[in-house]
């Protein structure tokens, strides 16, 4: 479990000192329809091909994690990733559960970002759009009090709140 100190310090050992990191939070790559509806056919496919139940399981799981990898890598991103937030830039870092981040993938400049929330049950939903450049980054995020990962979710949402 990663308390809200802990992900503040990870973030800086990446990012550096420059500025202070008012919030960060782990989120996770936004699913499109596309990528759910190949992930979903691989987990079938793998069902209908393995007879025992729990191999075809762990088949399907697999199927819709490669899925979920291949559709992040491909915008550059990974499937889970530290949002960090300063007064003047967001910065999403690739994120290891066990080590945390290694790398900051992209970031936005606070100015000129378009930053969109929308409720998706207990999810959160964040698009991120510079104005100035034509990048976006689709997240998910969680506020369910029963989440670990919420705290610091719920951190980052009312800090970039704040700012639009």
């Amino acid at each position: 479990m990663n308390d809200e100190q802990d992900l503040l310090t990870k973030a800086e050992n990446i990012i550096g000192h420059d500025e202070e990191i008012l919030a960060a939070g782990i989120f996770g790559h936004q699913d499109s329809a596309a990528t759910a509806a190949a992930a979903m056919a691989g987990a079938a496919a793998s069902g209908a091909v393995l007879d025992n139940p729990v191999v075809a399981g762990v088949g399907s799981a697999a199927s819709v994690h490669a899925t979920r990898e291949f559709a992040a890598a491909s915008k550059g991103l990974t499937v889970r990733m530290l949002v960090a937030v300063t007064s003047s830039r967001i910065h999403v870092l690739d994120w290891r559960t066990g080590t945390g981040p290694s790398r900051e993938l992209v970031w936005f400049d606070r100015a000129s970002t378009d930053v969109r929330v929308s409720k998706f049950g207990l999810s959160r939903r964040v698009r991120l759009t510079d104005t100035r450049a034509p990048r976006t980054v689709s997240l998910t995020g969680t506020t369910a009090f029963f989440a670990s990962e919420s705290k610091g979710d719920r951190s980052v949402l009312r800090t970039l709140k704040a700012a639009s």
